[in-house]
């Protein structure tokens, strides 16, 4: 044997061509087993409900829920009663607290990693905020900052903050160390050690914390928005709740389920990219050939 042939031999082989579109299809077959189960259990729902009479302000049927998210886009973009206007400020409130909670909370996170000071001292308050039910502060920032965006943007910063900087902090103190040693026997300067080896050790964990904070940032927005708010698909829910408008009220929390996943996804996308190295990919897919 030749040494070609046997380095050849040492090297994993590829995915064939026909693996692929096999590959494709397993997927593909996954997502339509998904999709027929939900819709059976819709279905079951369905029969349930019309076989038992059960009143539609208990337990509407999936049709009448279907029917609401329709009626509710069907009508004009700037009608109170359509969602249009409710899904842009509770969006925009989502949005905000998490683009902000996560610059905070990765400052955060990185400061109690690199100062002990910082850590004895700061950290306790930290956790001790944490363990404050947020639906107890939703009423004092509603008194503090009104019953616009702000306080359910600082009511979101709170909720995604917590789990971006135990994240940040986790990553960046679960560096190896033999990394670093040898960052340090290259000389190496402190920047260029963070920026090579540091930073995308922990971009798992930040990434991670990311997804969490996609989703909390959503719940922040709506809890505020319950205890008081001009506007947003919580108000919407109260109201529709008031008028026993179940079927609304549902159609209204499908939206909200929605615009979380969406944004997880979107963090997942990015993160997909960006860490496309991190043998964590490979976990976190149902097949190894499908992206994110």
């Amino acid at each position: 044997m030749s040494t070609d042939d046997r380095v050849a031999g040492d090297l994993p082989a590829r995915p064939t061509a026909a693996a692929e579109p096999s590959a494709l299809r397993g997927r593909l077959g996954d997502r339509l087993i998904g999709v027929v189960l939900f819709v059976g259990l819709l279905a079951l729902v369905e029969i349930v409900v019309r076989v038992f009479g059960v009143a539609n302000y208990i337990l509407p049927a999936p049709s009448e829920v279907l029917y609401a998210l329709y009626a509710g886009f069907a009508r004009s973009p700037f009608s109170p009663a359509a969602y249009y206007m409710h899904i842009a400020i509770t969006g925009g409130e989502a949005l905000t607290a998490f683009a902000i909670g996560s610059v905070i909370g990765i400052a955060a996170g990185a400061l109690v990693v690199q100062f002990p000071l910082f850590r004895r001292l700061v950290l306790p308050y930290f956790i001790g905020l944490q363990s404050v039910p947020k639906v107890a502060l939703a009423p004092l920032f509603v008194v503090w900052f009104g019953l616009g965006m702000s306080s359910k943007i600082v009511l979101g910063v709170l909720l995604t903050f917590f789990p971006l900087m135990i994240n940040t902090a986790a990553g960046l103190a679960s560096v190896e160390r033999e990394r670093l040693e040898l960052m340090a026997s290259l000389k190496a300067g402190a920047w260029k050690t963070f920026r090579l080896v540091t930073l995308p050790s922990a971009l798992p964990f930040i990434f991670a914390g990311l997804e969490m904070a996609a989703a909390y940032a959503v719940l922040g927005a709506v809890v505020g928005e319950f205890v008081g708010g001009n506007g947003g698909l919580g108000v919407l829910i109260l109201n529709r709740n008031a008028a026993l408008d179940i079927a609304g009220s549902l159609a209204s929390l499908v939206i909200l389920a929605v615009m979380g996943i969406a944004m997880q996804r979107a963090v997942a996308f990015v993160r997909a990219r960006v860490l496309f190295w991190a043998p964590s990919q490979d976990a976190l897919r149902l097949d190894r050939g499908e992206g994110v």
